[in-house]
């Protein structure tokens, strides 16, 4: 055996050995990526099937209540969110404790959009346990309070959204990354 031709066996070797490597990889990668899509799914279904607590389901009957009453009063979009619908209050007036508020903002991120709230609106926000509705709560609250920043009276409401809002991103942030990852985007 020539020297030529030994050196075109050793590149055929490791190529085939680099081949197999790559495709032992590509299997664990696969599998790894099925089975994490698996366990955020059942996550996800799980959270999704989880009752309304019942001060939402109060909150919501009271809100649609309200609003067939005198359809008038709801003057912008942010009075239809999903949030509003469920009961999220803050202020020192009428707000919520934090627990609740919190309890609202999380089982927000996975129930259905009421039917009430406007078609396009309720697309805005996305499909339940996904990332785009994880960024449309956090999006909002920022929303409420920025408008309100500035304005006298509002310092607790204000300080109520901005604590959710980082209390949310804190604590859920990695999930929704995750989600995204994973397909559970929009």
């Amino acid at each position: 055996m020539e020297f030529e031709d030994i050196l075109l066996l050793a590149i055929l070797v490791v190529a085939a050995y680099i081949w197999i490597i790559t495709q032992i990889k590509k299997k664990k990668k696969g599998r790894f990526y099925a089975e994490k899509n698996a366990e955020l799914q059942e996550k996800r279904l799980r959270e999704m099937q989880k009752p309304l607590p019942k001060h939402m389901q109060r909150a919501l009957s009271q809100f649609k209540a309200e609003y067939q009453e005198n359809p008038g009063t709801f003057e912008s979009m942010h009075e239809f969110s999903p949030l509003a619908c469920f009961g999220y209050k803050v202020g020192k007036t009428n707000g919520l404790p934090e627990r609740l508020r919190r309890e609202i903002i999380y089982f927000t991120w996975y129930a259905e959009i009421p039917s009430i709230v406007p078609l396009q609106y309720a697309l805005e926000w996305g499909e339940p346990g996904t990332s785009k509705r994880f960024s449309k709560i956090q999006s909002h609250l920022s929303m409420l309070a920025n408008q309100r920043r500035s304005r006298r009276g509002y310092e607790v409401a204000v300080s109520h959204w901005d604590s959710d809002v980082n209390w949310f991103r804190e604590n859920h942030s990695d999930l929704a990354y995750e989600y995204s990852q994973f397909g559970f985007k929009s």
